[in-house]
């Protein structure tokens, strides 16, 4: 009978351990996921900025070698391109661990035995949900932005190849210029998803 008792006592624990571990993976991969978005956040960034300080430079000296620029340009924009497509699928992950997070969250409280807990969890849960939504829609809207932003950088390098067939400058800094600021614009509203995601899997 002692047995018995003690036999049931471990395998409780067992499976409690095995909650406790399965939640904090849960947790560990959702921060492993921000971690990683932020990281190629900020490499897309410095890519962004450093690439379109250069052109501008460039571009804005007498005489400036407009062939080389477009070949300099394309070289730099397709490493962008590559950084940014790190970055998207960091985000896509993000989301994906998100919601694993959440259900993870739901789960555990979804076990507790007083009722009035239980519902009081669930409603916590439901609002840092909500919370979550919400940034999480911010950043997916500039993350579509900064793919036209992208775009726009494309067209720019197909604007500087024609100008440099022409060698005409015309509106080549002003069009860079723009670019510039809304990619700055984006990244940094990024930055805020970043902060707020470390605050949930870390509050």
């Amino acid at each position: 009978m002692i047995m018995l008792i003690a036999a049931t006592t471990w395998t409780g624990l067992q499976c409690r351990w095995k909650v406790t571990k399965g939640a904090m993976k849960t947790g560990e991969q959702l921060k492993s996921s921000i971690e990683n978005f932020e990281d190629n956040r900020q490499k897309l960034s410095e890519k962004v900025v450093i690439s379109l300080e250069d052109a501008q430079k460039k571009l804005t000296k007498e005489d400036p070698d407009l062939p080389k620029i477009a070949k300099d340009w394309e070289v730099e924009w397709n490493r962008i391109q590559d950084r940014y497509q790190k970055m998207k699928d960091d985000f896509d992950q993000t989301g994906t661990n998100s919601q694993a997070y959440f259900a993870q969250l739901d789960a555990l409280s979804n076990n507790i035995s007083n009722e009035a807990l239980r519902k009081q969890e669930l409603a916590k849960n439901a609002e840092l949900k909500k919370k979550w939504d919400v940034t999480y829609q911010k950043a997916s809207v500039s993350i579509t932005k900064i793919t036209q932003v992208l775009e726009s950088g494309k067209d720019f390098h197909m604007v500087l190849v024609a100008s440099s067939i022409r060698q005409k400058l015309e509106q080549n800094v002003d069009e860079l210029e723009n670019i510039a600021r809304q990619a700055k614009e984006l990244l940094t509203d990024l930055e805020a998803f970043t902060q707020a995601g470390r605050a949930l899997v870390e509050g």
